[in-house]
């Protein structure tokens, strides 16, 4: 399957399977539910289990590999009961990776290449409140390299936590502009950061698991009818239900206002989407913290591509995968320079560098300016805009289509 393929929804690939399921073990296709245990409930011996797997390759034309090299695929066939439902999520992040070629297997063993895994590890569909409170808010992911890694259950977007420090924030080069003046030190605590910013998957997640009325859809996310960027939207709704629009499945969501992104940041991290007093974007200075490295290798940054006049209602707009390694950190989260600016949670303010307040522990910007933060750069203008250090404002009711987020959130307990 291409990126450029139907794309099928979560619960789309669990229905799917629990007929191939039925069919594969010869049981009734009442008895195969999504939360269904494939040895308590399904009676699956090994062999089962192996022949369950190679159906699903051929059902949805995707690889599973024999051991998961992600740490994401890891912790789903790690999971003590294994459900369908897991299989399914494996299945449903792994859309695009093609079946492998086996030529005979079932006859004979043979020689196969190592297989491949998306990468992708955020949610569509709608969130299973019931999972989500067995579960709990994230899962420890092992095999992530120097700094821990959870899985955050309501979008299944991978979070790195970046450890608390003394760190030095602003820039005094010559090339630097006056609000990133004076470079100075400031103390921040630990705290989690989305590994790659939020895709339109879990973006339509998010819209498909809550209640929103007209009026905010207008406010947060709908452009006016005669706007020319709709040919650029996304996501769009069929028969209720939001789903991403073919080939973008996996890009960062774009053309979302703050208040949209902010509203996002609290019910991923399992708070009341209209509690407006609480935020889970990042503040600036936890960006550019988080940020050191993304710049070191310039040819890396997704930045600059776009061409004077041209038009791409036909291709759709050329930004990456959220899992491709544009713009990746020192702490290994991908497209903090370049791709797409970010939402922060910070007012901005040309002189905040320059109080008082921008040394204190956690700093953040927080009287109203009617400018709300952005960082990172984008595919659109030059590479110089993807400094971690460079700062601008937005009006936040402001959509953009080189503008999307990502959220922060707090370490779980120990």
């Amino acid at each position: 399957m291409s990126q450029s393929s139907v794309w099928l929804e979560l619960q789309q690939v669990e229905a799917r399977l629990c007929t191939v399921a039925a069919e594969q073990l010869g049981v009734s296709a009442d008895e195969v539910k999504p939360e269904s245990r494939f040895i308590e409930d399904l009676n699956c011996d090994s062999l089962d289990l192996i022949e369950l797997i190679m159906e699903t390759e051929d059902e949805f034309g995707i690889t599973i590999p024999e051991t998961p090299s992600t740490p994401v695929g890891k912790l789903i066939f790690t999971r003590q009961p294994f459900r369908i439902r897991d299989l399914a999520e494996f299945a449903f992040l792994n859309q695009g990776t093609g079946s492998p070629v086996r030529g005979g297997w079932r006859k004979k063993p043979i020689e196969l290449p190592p297989a491949t895994e998306s990468g992708f590890t955020q949610l569509g569909g709608k969130v299973d409140a019931s999972v989500l409170r067995q579960a709990g808010l994230h899962e420890r992911l092992d095999g992530c390299g120097e700094f821990p890694c959870y899985r955050r259950t309501t979008d299944g977007m991978v979070c790195v936590q970046v450890p608390a420090s003394s760190v030095e924030i602003g820039c005094d080069d010559s090339l630097a502009n006056e609000d990133e003046k004076p470079r100075h030190q400031t103390t921040l605590s630990s705290f989690l950061m989305d590994v790659e910013p939020v895709s339109v998957t879990a973006f339509c997640r998010f819209l498909n698991s809550i209640e929103i009325g007209p009026d905010e859809l207008r406010n947060s996310i709908a452009l006016p009818a005669n706007d020319d960027r709709q040919a650029d939207r996304q996501f769009e709704t069929c028969g209720g239900t939001w789903q991403p629009r073919p080939g973008a499945a996996m890009q960062p969501v774009i053309l979302v206002s703050w208040n949209a992104a902010d509203a996002y940041s609290r019910w991923a991290n399992g708070v009341d989407w209209r509690e407006r007093d609480q935020s889970f974007l990042p503040t600036e200075a936890q960006w550019e913290c988080a940020a050191d490295g993304a710049f070191d290798e310039k040819e890396l940054v997704y930045a600059g591509i776009h061409q004077r006049g041209q038009a791409y209602q036909s291709e759709g707009l050329p930004m990456p995968r959220v899992q491709q390694p544009y713009g990746q950190s020192r702490f290994g989260l991908r497209h903090m320079s370049g791709t797409i600016w970010h939402w922060c949670r910070d007012w901005y303010s040309p002189d905040f560098y320059r109080s008082a307040d921008a040394t204190q522990l956690d700093p953040i910007a927080n009287i109203p300016t009617g400018l709300r933060s952005e960082r990172g750069g984008s595919w659109v203008g030059p590479i110089e805009l993807c400094r971690p250090s460079y700062r601008r404002g937005r009006n936040p009711e402001a959509c953009g289509r080189c503008l999307g987020f990502r959220c922060v959130g707090s370490p779980p307990a120990r």
